[in-house]
């Protein structure tokens, strides 16, 4: 607008949405599984988690003393395992032992963790972190182990859903 002496500038602000945010109220979704003692392990066997930590929701869920962690509600879950293993007495070297989430049975690819033991002296911690989508309810995660007969303590597995289905 204007003229060639004379110009004039319109701006405008853009405003965002003014609608209200459905995902800021909702309640976060997450659950924190751990072992304490030392427990026996065994090739083909589950890791048992004897007491529930921090949760919040009713999406994730886990009896005391029990291997599996259940999920009822569809969407993007992130996980999180570490613990400490070490050989059990009497045991041939070397030995591997891996461990593995499944998800209702499946391994979950990406979660696999191992360690190969040379001496009844020797620990080991493992980790691994991994986003999952769960498009089917109920839905079972468990650790299971491959290898040998060992020990594990201090174990923790925390899950978080993170986003749900589009």
């Amino acid at each position: 607008r204007g003229d060639e002496n004379s110009a004039v500038f319109d701006f405008v602000i853009p405003r965002g949405d003014t609608g209200v945010c459905e995902d800021c109220h909702k309640t976060p979704e997450f659950l924190s599984a751990y072992s304490t003692p030392a427990q026996p392990g065994t090739s083909g066997g589950r890791l048992v988690f004897d007491l529930n930590g921090a949760s919040n929701g009713t999406a994730i869920s886990h009896a005391v003393n029990s291997t599996d962690i259940a999920i009822s509600q569809t969407g993007y879950y992130f996980v999180t395992f570490h613990g400490t293993l070490a050989p059990a007495k009497k045991t041939d070297f070397p030995l591997a032992i891996i461990l593995f989430l499944h998800q209702n049975g499946s391994v979950v690819p990406g979660t696999d963790v191992q360690h190969t033991f040379h001496t009844s002296a020797e620990v080991a911690n493992v980790a691994f972190s991994q986003i999952i989508k769960v498009d089917t309810v109920p839905t079972v995660l468990r650790i299971v182990s491959q290898g040998g007969n060992f020990l594990y303590s201090g174990n923790n597995m925390t899950v978080q859903k993170i986003a749900d289905l589009q």
